[in-house]
C-alpha cells in the first residue's frame, strides 16, 4: 500500500490558533497498515512551529494535512503508539510533498518534544471519537 491522501484538507479557521475541519480527511498509510480517518468537525492547531523568526519562516504552514493527522493520533485516537504517530507524521508530510529538508527536522522536532502533548485532551470542539464515519465515494480513486 501506498501512503496517500484521499480527500483534501478543508478548514474553516476559529481563532488566531484553532481551526476546524468542515470535511473528513481520509489517509491511507503503509506504516500503519490501514486507513486514518479525521472527522469532520475535528478542531486542529495544525503543527506547533516555534515563534522564533527563523523556525517560523522555515516550517509554518507546511504538511498542514500531517499535522491533522498526526494531531488526531495524538489527542483522538491514542491506540496509536506516540511512535508510531510520529513515523505516519513523516510519511503523511511525504505524501503531503514535503521535502525532506523541512520533513525530517520536523519529524525530529516531534520525537524530541512531543511528548507532552501525546494524550492530551483533545482541542476545544464538538465530541471526538476515534472512529468517524467514512463516505465510500470520498475514498474512490
Amino acid at each position: 500500500m501506498r501512503a496517500r491522501f484521499h480527500t483534501t484538507l478543508s478548514v474553516e479557521q476559529l481563532d488566531a490558533e484553532r481551526w476546524r475541519l468542515t470535511a473528513m480527511l481520509a489517509f491511507s498509510s503503509a506504516k500503519h497498515d490501514g486507513m486514518i480517518i479525521v472527522p469532520a468537525g475535528t478542531v486542529t492547531d495544525f503543527a506547533s512551529v516555534p515563534r522564533m523568526p527563523l523556525a517560523f519562516w522555515l516550517f509554518a504552514g507546511v504538511g498542514q494535512a500531517a499535522a491533522v493527522v498526526h494531531d488526531w493520533l495524538y489527542r483522538v485516537d491514542t491506540s496509536v503508539p506516540r511512535a508510531m504517530a510520529d513515523e505516519i507524521f513523516l510519511e503523511a508530510m511525504e505524501a503531503c510533498g514535503v521535502s525532506a529538508w523541512r520533513r525530517y527536522p520536523m519529524y525530529w522536532a516531534v520525537r524530541a518534544f512531543g511528548g507532552g502533548r501525546y494524550r492530551a485532551a483533545p482541542l476545544s470542539g464538538p465530541e471526538q471519537h476515534p472512529a468517524g464515519e467514512v463516505d465510500g465515494d470520498a475514498l474512490t480513486e
